[in-house]
């Protein structure tokens, strides 16, 4: 009796360990799955073309070439816990597998939001008489009758033979009754609002606007006031 007790208890410890081994193999893959579950549609992008430090000089990416914390609205759904990173030139979103090896192009229309670096990227395909070209702009201001878009994009330029270099230019724009407007100062909100050239003219001055070494703020604090401006006539 006392072999068979210990040639079960033998066995038990058999089944026990292989067990354990068994899910110490799995539990990666079962992490893996569960990660990518929700979303599979999201990651099933073709693999980012990385571009080559031989051929070109500096990045088209918004900040710099990190992947960065993000959140990512797709199809109306919101994905918070994302590594991802814009790319300006080719108008990409890619984001990290969750094995964090390789990044992934998310469809562009389909990632209608992405926010990083505390800034709201929207996806826009404005029309064609607008002038303005479909791809991420950053959402400055998005009130009730004006919204204001920041505009970064990429150009390619030869510089040399076997070199291209990537030129940055950056665009603002007021959407207004339907239409868009490219503003560069408080001479353009002046032309927009002319009813209000005075009032405009006056904030700038008082709040010391300087479009060009600080043109986030700047724009945004005058289209607000554009805005309470427009809101306050209306109501009278």
């Amino acid at each position: 009796m006392k072999h068979k007790s210990k040639f079960f208890i033998l066995i038990l410890y058999t089944i026990i360990f292989c067990y354990i081994s068994v899910q110490a193999q799995t539990t990666p893959v079962v992490n893996y799955l569960q990660q990518t579950r929700d979303y599979a549609e999201m990651y099933n992008g073709k693999l980012e073309v990385i571009y080559s430090v031989r051929l070109f000089k500096g990045f088209p990416y918004y900040n710099n070439s990190d992947f960065t914390d993000a959140s990512v609205v797709y199809k109306n759904n919101y994905y918070p816990g994302q590594k991802a990173r814009l790319d300006l030139y080719r108008e990409q979103l890619i984001v990290l597998l969750p094995e964090k090896q390789y990044g992934v192009i998310v469809s562009s229309p389909n990632a209608e939001k992405v926010i990083m670096y505390d800034k709201t990227f929207v996806w826009l395909t404005p029309p064609k008489e607008s002038g303005l070209k479909e791809g991420y702009y950053i959402s400055l201001l998005d009130s009730g009758k004006i919204q204001l878009l920041c505009k970064e994009s990429y150009t390619l330029q030869q510089t040399q033979v076997v070199y291209y270099t990537f030129n940055r230019n950056v665009g603002y724009y007021l959407f207004y009754n339907n239409q868009y407007y490219r503003v560069k100062d408080k001479g353009s909100f002046s032309k927009l609002f002319p009813q209000y050239k005075k009032q405009i003219n006056q904030f700038a001055k008082t709040h010391q606007l300087n479009f060009k070494q600080k043109p986030d703020l700047s724009f945004t604090a005058l289209a607000g006031y554009c805005e309470e401006l427009i809101t306050s006539t209306n109501k009278q």
